[in-house]
């Protein structure tokens, strides 16, 4: 009863949620198109406004050695158009992009020359002159091109936004259009999935590049993490972040790109969800239209089956960089099928989660740490990580800031957590699931996901009921069996290699 009337307060606000035998119901359409395109239909009249999403069950957790990155790469290269958006004359194109890719394949075999040792000694020049003519073809290809076009067209039919991001294990594309825009949108995502045309390839790989250098080599903490996860897995393509590792995507082709397309952004592996104002079955006859041609692919890898090994023993690594010391202590964790998924999500919440919470008290009320956070982050299809990172307070030793948050881990081992902390970590948790569930772009990825992990886009009432069944004995338990020693991974970094030694 207490869960019930939780939850029945919590969205007494809302027009869109109900609550019914202690459920959250959503009214919503499902079904799947004969190419195996599922799709989610959650009409909502409240404004003229739709949010659309549609995800692909491709992240970097299904890439391997060699191509790290290229989910993300995919993604900036959604936005170049098809053969008849973005472009005065595809015919003209072509040609200029053939010559492109056949100038970059000699760089490859110049580079391979490199690695096996054969080098001729003139090999950068040679290479410098084929990038440069590279770009000089890419201007070219540019006078042909309509820049920026899929943005500009589809903002000037009414778009407010048109976005997509990476993670682990999914690519999301994301609009916000007004509700006449519906078939406009059908005719834009629809020719994405079915044809989109590559082009500007080389420079957009640069663009990457140089988000690599921006977001991941010149941030300290990035750093970090990016030599954690490496050194955190032995096995899985969770080894590597999302970005993927510089030199494969210096490497990357525009036919790696093509056949990454082909494998993976097939309807057959992909789920569609409209939030708005919309009549389902005027949306569903749009989608039927426009997507029900595409043909399905036959995916022969769709999800990695590389298991990572069980961890052993603790692994430590020390960076040397010239920033504020800091370290990251990671534990691996289940995925986000498994029912003690929830409780590693409470037990965030408990540490990190405002200034209640055990971390800001004990770490950084006390001067012994700037910051820390804690997070499950999203690896969710397979076995995952739960990780503390903490930046050191002035004159605090990083031996001395592992060993507190150690500490306050092996706490809640040994000492059960209050019942009112307990209810405060499981009313964050509920509350900011349902501001999810009333806004339409959150709640067009909270019913992907479950779709996608659960066949099952109510699964947030799975979560919830998970989540309201959690008591101090779970959160015991879970953190005697995960963190361990043996399934530890630590991370120094700092301008001295010596941070061990400092008091």
């Amino acid at each position: 009863m207490r869960r019930l009337l939780l939850i029945a307060s919590l969205v007494a606000a809302s027009p869109v949620l109900t609550v019914a035998a202690d459920l959250i119901h959503i009214p919503m359409k499902t079904f799947t198109l004969e190419n195996g395109l599922e799709v989610v239909l959650v009409p909502r009249h409240e404004t003229p406004i739709i949010h659309s999403l549609i995800r692909y069950k491709v992240g970097s957790g299904n890439e391997t050695n060699g191509i790290t990155g290229i989910s993300h790469m995919l993604e900036h290269m959604m936005f170049k158009g098809t053969k008849e958006i973005q472009t005065l004359n595809y015919e003209l194109e072509l040609p200029l992009m053939e010559k492109q890719d056949e100038l970059f394949r000699e760089v490859l075999r110049l580079r391979r020359l490199k690695v096996l040792g054969r080098a001729p000694s003139d090999l950068d020049d040679r290479i410098e002159v084929l990038l440069l003519k590279i770009k000089g073809l890419s201007a070219s290809q540019k006078l042909v091109t309509i820049q920026n076009d899929l943005d500009v067209a589809t903002f000037q039919v009414g778009f407010a936004r048109l976005g997509a991001d990476t993670s682990f294990d999914r690519t999301h594309y994301m609009e916000y259009f007004p509700s006449n825009c519906l078939e406009a949108w059908a005719y834009f995502e629809s020719a994405r999935m079915r044809e989109p045309f590559f082009r500007e390839f080389h420079s957009e790989r640069d663009v990457v590049l140089e988000e690599r250098r921006q977001t991941t080599e010149t941030q300290p903490e990035a750093v970090l993490f990016e030599n954690f996860l490496a050194a955190a897995y032995m096995a899985h393509p969770y080894q590597w972040d999302v970005i993927g590792w510089r030199a494969d995507i210096e490497n990357l082709t525009r036919q790696d790109i093509v056949d990454y397309h082909r494998l993976y952004y097939a309807p057959n592996n992909a789920i569609l969800v409209l939030v708005g104002d919309f009549q389902a079955d005027q949306a569903e006859n749009l989608i039927r239209r426009y997507f029900g041609k595409i043909p399905r692919q036959d995916i022969t890898k769709p999800v990695t089956l590389t298991a990572e090994p069980v961890q052993l023993g603790e692994r430590r690594l020390t960076i040397v960089q010239d920033a504020a010391p800091r370290l990251v202590v990671g534990f691996h964790r289940c995925a986000v099928t498994h029912p003690d998924y929830p409780v590693f999500e409470m037990i965030d919440t408990l540490l990190s989660q405002g200034r209640t919470s055990v971390f800001y008290k004990e770490l950084i009320r006390t001067g012994l740490a700037a910051d820390v956070r804690t997070g499950v982050w999203e690896m969710k299809r397979h076995p995952g990580l739960f990780t503390v990172t903490a930046v050191a307070g002035d004159g605090v030793g990083l031996q001395r800031l592992e060993t507190a948050v150690l500490d306050q881990l092996n706490r809640l081992k040994d000492q059960p957590v209050s019942r009112r902390e307990l209810e405060e970590a499981r009313s964050f948790l509920t509350g900011r699931l349902l501001r999810q569930l009333r806004d339409g772009e959150a709640l067009a990825a909270v019913l992907a996901e479950g779709q996608d992990f659960f066949t099952d886009p109510s699964a947030y009432n799975l979560y919830l009921s998970r989540l309201q069944s959690i008591d101090a004995g779970d959160i015991q338990r879970v953190a005697r069996e995960w963190f361990t020693p043996s399934n530890r991974t630590v991370a120094w970094s700092g301008p001295s290699a010596n941070e061990r030694s400092t008091k």
